[in-house]
Parts: C-alpha cells; sequence; structure tokens
C-alpha cells in the first residue's frame, strides 16, 4: 500500500520554502518556542530550553508516520536556511479520510502574508497529494491573527466550543472556533 505520507515533497514558496522537519531544526524552533507571546493561544510553550524544542520534534513530529501522517513541514527561510516556524496536519480522525491542520511562526515574520501561502499551499498537498476528503482547523477565539489567516482560505466555520488551555503558570479559558473545508469545496475554488 502507497504511503504517500512518508515522502512529501518541498514546496517552494519564493523567498521561503516548505520541507520535512527534523531533529536538527529544533534551536531555530527553540528560537520562537520560547517566546510568550508566539506560543500565547498554542497548546505548547514557551519552550524553557532547547531540549524541549528537540523532544518535541522527536517525540510529537516523528511518530505521526505510525497515525498515518507526515511529519510536519518546516517553513525555512532561504535568505538564512532558518526554520521559521512549522505548518502541519497533526490530528487524523480513525473513522475519516482527512485531518486537522495546525501552525505557527517566528514573530520576526508575521504580517507577511507567509502562514497565509503556506496554508494555501499545505490544502493544497492535503486533497491533491495526500488524497484527503476533509481538513479542519481551528483556532482560540482570542487569536484574531491566527482568524484572519483562516479566512483567506475557502474554509467554513462550522462550530464553537468552550475550551481550556493550561499554560506554564496560567489557564486560558477561551472559545475554539472550527473550521471545515471539504473536497468538494476545494475543488470547486480551483
Amino acid at each position: 500500500m502507497k504511503k504517500p505520507y512518508r515522502k512529501m515533497p518541498d514546496i517552494d514558496l519564493g523567498d521561503y520554502i516548505l520541507r520535512t522537519i527534523h531533529i536538527r531544526d529544533y534551536k531555530d524552533m527553540y528560537d520562537y518556542g520560547r517566546d510568550q507571546e508566539v506560543t500565547k493561544y498554542l497548546s505548547w510553550g514557551p519552550f524553557e530550553h532547547p531540549k524541549e524544542a528537540k523532544r518535541a520534534i522527536r517525540d510529537i513530529f516523528y511518530p505521526r508516520w505510525h497515525q498515518g501522517l507526515p511529519r510536519g513541514y518546516a517553513i525555512i527561510d532561504k535568505k538564512n536556511e532558518k526554520m521559521i516556524g512549522t505548518i502541519d496536519f497533526h490530528t487524523k480522525p480513525i473513522d475519516l479520510n482527512g485531518a486537522e491542520i495546525g501552525y505557527v511562526i517566528h514573530k520576526d515574520y508575521w504580517n507577511q502574508g507567509i502562514m497565509t501561502n503556506a496554508l494555501k499551499q499545505l490544502i493544497k498537498i492535503g486533497f491533491e497529494y495526500l488524497g484527503y476528503d476533509v481538513i479542519w482547523i481551528k483556532h482560540l477565539k482570542q487569536n484574531i491573527a491566527s482568524q484572519k489567516v483562516i479566512e483567506k482560505t475557502p474554509f467554513i466555520w462550522i462550530k464553537t466550543e468552550k475550551t481550556r488551555v493550561q499554560k506554564r503558570g496560567y489557564t486560558l479559558d477561551d472559545d475554539l472556533l472550527i473550521y471545515e473545508l471539504t473536497k468538494e469545496r476545494y475543488h470547486g475554488y480551483q
């Protein structure tokens, strides 16, 4: 049986490239993952030590193959060969042919359209390369920047749930907005 998620294509975004994440990326991941503002609305972080980033890549990204998912993409700045973020399919339901997307990017690269472009390419990969029938994406209501990225794609809001995110030193209670994109809707936008 073919397992396309094990050999993901690199994606050229002009000044940036998406390529499979590797353990050696941990120092770059630590660089943005230690920033409280960057990780404020995420289920992880901020990192306190580089070994936490290394462990995250090894223990979270690498085992995804066992779940039938790609390892995940590192977003690389071509100018300095630095990983500035990640975008990935991180959760795959057992009973549906689809996956959920997550992403994060270094604060120095915010508001430049990089994540919007990366998300559009990952959607394309999901439907055209991996053959998904549906893709989901979520964000906390307070995370307006993430909402703006999602609104530039054909995702449709489907529901809102209450959620609690346990962070280091505090708890974040918020609404979780959930969006969906079906293969049919995606092909209708092409």
